[in-house]
């Protein structure tokens, strides 16, 4: 009995060790599954690495994108430093995958991305500078419980500007990319500009033919109009994005945004916004900056 019990254990183990070997790790699925997919002209790394069975690390990826309308006709060449994959939902990003199933998580960061003058100069035209950009995402939809969760979105111009999104939406399921059975749990937004604004605005201002300072007291007035038939608590918040609107040249620090909906609140209810406190209290919004002066919402612009 003993002999045949060791007889299987030793068959269980070959087993076992054999499905390892088969098994792919996330580099492999990477070049074999998403690459041939790309629609570009080449795709090339100095080095990769795999994270387990589902990410991947390569560094000093080069890649063209064929010839478009968009950039002139030419060829275009974007170079990143580092791409982090922790991990990727594969079985609904390869080739034979259903279309109305989306994919249920990803979670990587791409590094110093930069673009040759043909990707960029659109930019340019709207005071965008030519900085190495980094993006981090991680998200996880739960299709059980139909519930999606943006841990975070995150856009950093370096030296310049960095956005951060995050949200909770209940009723999104992973067989539909549609939101509109979506209802917002909870959602947050923080700007640290440190001087793309600066750079930003008077390019709109020039499209518009206008004056940068007009566009942000534009904005003061609209927010001071709202504000007047607001509370305290509404106030403290709208101060904080009136403050940080007024110090476009040099905000003196991260705008943070947030949004709280109580669980009667949804987007029949966005008609409810103007009345008094209704912001807060039925949207829990809120917004903090280390800048803010008390009464800059009614004060409106140039006080």
């Amino acid at each position: 009995m003993r002999g045949i019990w060791a007889g299987l254990g030793a068959a269980l183990m070959v087993v076992g060790l054999a499905a390892t070997a088969w098994a792919q790790d996330g580099l492999q699925r990477f070049e074999k599954e998403l690459k041939p997919q790309l629609e570009l002209k080449s795709f090339t790394y100095k080095t990769g690495t795999a994270v387990g069975t589902s990410g991947f690390v390569l560094t000093d990826v080069v890649a063209v994108v064929p010839a478009d309308p968009a950039t002139g006709d030419k060829e275009s060449t974007v170079r990143i430093e580092r791409i982090a994959v922790d991990a990727l939902d594969f079985d609904r990003l390869k080739k034979d995958a259903k279309d109305d199933e989306a994919p249920r998580f990803a979670k990587l960061k791409i590094e110093g991305m930069t673009g040759d003058d043909e990707m960029f100069k659109t930019l340019a035209g709207y005071g965008i500078p030519k900085v190495p950009v980094d993006i981090t995402l991680d998200y996880e939809i739960d299709g059980k419980d139909k519930v999606l969760t943006l841990r975070t979105l995150e856009l950093n111009l370096r030296g310049q500007s960095k956005i951060t999104v995050a949200l909770v939406v209940d009723g999104i399921s992973d067989k539909s990319s549609a939101m509109d059975d979506g209802k917002l749990r909870t959602a947050s937004l923080a700007i640290d500009d440190t001087g793309l604004i600066a750079q930003v605005l008077p390019a709109m201002a020039k499209e518009e033919k206008t004056e940068p300072q007009e566009i942000a007291d534009t904005a003061l007035m609209m927010l001071a109009g709202f504000a007047t038939e607001q509370g305290a608590p509404t106030l403290k918040a709208l101060d904080a994005v009136a403050s940080f609107i007024a110090d476009w040249k040099a905000p003196k620090g991260p705008l943070a945004l947030g949004l709280k909906p109580t669980e009667t609140a949804g987007l029949d209810d966005i008609d409810k916004i103007m009345k008094p406190n209704a912001l807060v209290e039925l949207f829990g919004f809120s917004a903090t900056y280390p800048g803010t002066k008390p009464g800059a919402a009614k004060a409106g612009p140039g006080k």
